[in-house]
């Protein structure tokens, strides 16, 4: 005699016709994870911990340099080992020119601690501030200003520099940075290259910044000292490419001092918002000049 399934058993048949395959919910020979969203993952979270971390160090180290006198700074740095390599001498008619020049123009300011002029024999053109009251020039600067109102605004531009306690600012942050990369990713690290871009890119907004300050202080020490600002825009017109359609609209973010078309444009700006006049330069002097 036939038997007929019970409804147990016609349940499990059906079930065994309708089985689908799939792979189990939990298994130790199976991996469910996806590295490259990880990665992902982990790549921004510390990067903008380090953003973050950066933005707050760097806020310590200005307020930290607003209690540093001018006064502790020469001293902390006066016994600084100093490169003589390429230093012109003191005695040289362009160094003591120069010399000449910062003094006069510091009559517009305040500054308590003496500053001292160093040319460098080189074909480089630039100047820079540094700490303990030293202003480093490059003799190649001399080729590409042709007035002495265009090179005292270059000068006045790195008094500005001394003013806004800006070459500590940002030594103590290069400093900072270097210490916290280290400490995360580890000293030497190809890990830290990693995060260089996003790390550049703050230092360079941040240097972009003092710059334009810079430039805007020193408009003002020579509206002081000339009565115009004749000159202003005469380096940074030399410094120009020739093949203006050239910029780079991406990489001059990642620059430590904004494009010469951009704060030439910002000086006339800027000259027009403080009703400056621009009036017939001074030439240049002629021991400058001289080779």
């Amino acid at each position: 005699m036939k038997s007929w399934p019970t409804a147990r058993q016609s349940i499990f048949v059906n079930n065994i016709m309708e089985y689908k395959p799939s792979l189990p919910d939990h298994n130790d020979n199976v991996s469910h994870d996806q590295p490259v969203r990880e990665f992902v993952t982990l790549f921004l979270g510390i990067t903008v911990f380090l953003l973050i971390a950066f933005w707050t160090t760097g806020l310590f180290v200005d307020y930290a340099v607003d209690y540093i006198s001018p006064e502790m700074e020469a001293k902390i740095f006066s016994s600084f080992n100093r490169s003589k390599a390429g230093v012109v001498s003191a005695k040289d008619p362009k160094q003591a020119e120069l010399q000449r020049m910062v003094d006069q123009l510091r009559q517009c300011i305040h500054l308590s601690y003496p500053l001292t002029v160093h040319l460098i024999d080189t074909e480089q053109a630039n100047a820079m501030a540094f700490p303990g009251g030293r202003i480093i020039v490059l003799n190649g600067l001399l080729n590409k200003v042709t007035s002495e109102n265009g090179l005292s605004f270059v000068l006045a531009h790195e008094l500005a520099h001394f003013i806004h306690r800006d070459h500590l600012r940002g030594m103590g942050r290069g400093i900072v940075i270097a210490a916290m990369a280290a400490f995360v990713t580890g000293p030497g690290s190809d890990f830290t290259q990693l995060f260089a871009p996003a790390v550049n890119f703050n230092m360079a907004q941040y240097s972009q910044t003092r710059e334009s300050m810079a430039d805007k202080k020193a408009l003002e020490i020579l509206a002081c000292f000339y009565g115009h600002v004749g000159g202003a825009t005469e380096f940074f017109k030399a410094m120009t490419p020739n093949d203006k359609g050239g910029k780079n609209f991406l990489g001059h973010y990642f620059n430590s001092h904004p494009e010469a078309l951009e704060r030439i444009d910002d000086l006339y700006r800027l000259a027009k918002e403080m009703n400056f006049d621009v009036k017939t330069v001074n030439p240049l002097n002629d021991v400058l000049i001289k080779n």
